[in-house]
């Protein structure tokens, strides 16, 4: 189940942060956007580290943020009731999928990361999330399960941030990208196996 299964534990640490934006009728949206432009942010960060690595300290931070904000729209929406939660869901998963993008895109076209592999890395994940998606949509639930989701890309790749700046080896990368790609692929099966199973009941 990967980070995913601690999911519980984490939405408890949140809670405080859960009631504030409650209190201040903090929309949904407006966290996914949040989310978003962190996301963004963190893709220019990883682009430029090639000339700035201590840029590379900023990802890390912007890994747990984006992964609170991503747990905390749906903490909200479900204690404020939002109308149009159907629509709110679609919203949500396409800006998760344009953040996972900003994010390794930006990691993809630096200079010192095998650009083939950063590519075919974010292909794969966007075939993983489609396919999770796509559970639902033909009646199942969304999937969540197998060895990688989204909050694990966010730790690896916080990690693999902080190896290299203490290393200073920038090759950790794409160690990090072929990880992420094989990961990926198993996770894609688990969660095939899981719709195939569940949809066949």
């Amino acid at each position: 189940m990967g980070i995913y299964s601690i999911k519980p534990k984490f939405q408890r640490f949140l809670s405080p942060i859960k009631n504030l934006f409650i209190r201040y009728k903090i929309h949904p949206t407006t966290i996914n956007i949040l989310a978003l432009i962190v996301s963004i942010t963190g893709g220019i960060s990883l682009f430029l580290s090639d000339r700035y690595v201590w840029l590379l300290i900023y990802i890390p931070f912007m890994a747990f943020i984006r992964t609170a904000l991503n747990a905390l729209d749906g903490m909200v929406a479900r204690e404020l009731k939002v109308k149009n939660q159907k629509f709110g869901e679609v919203l949500n998963e396409i800006i998760d999928r344009i953040s996972d993008v900003a994010i390794f895109i930006g990691l993809a076209f630096t200079t010192y990361v095998n650009l083939p592999l950063g590519l075919i890395t974010i292909i794969l994940i966007l075939l993983n999330s489609y396919l999770s998606i796509l559970s639902k949509a033909a009646g199942g639930n969304r999937q969540y399960g197998g060895l990688v989701g989204k909050a694990d890309r966010m730790f690896y790749l916080g990690l693999a941030a902080i190896l290299v700046l203490i290393l200073k080896n920038t090759n950790i990368m794409n160690y990090l990208l072929a990880f992420l790609a094989v990961t990926t692929i198993i996770t894609f099966i688990q969660r095939f196996v899981s719709i195939k199973k569940e949809l066949y009941k």
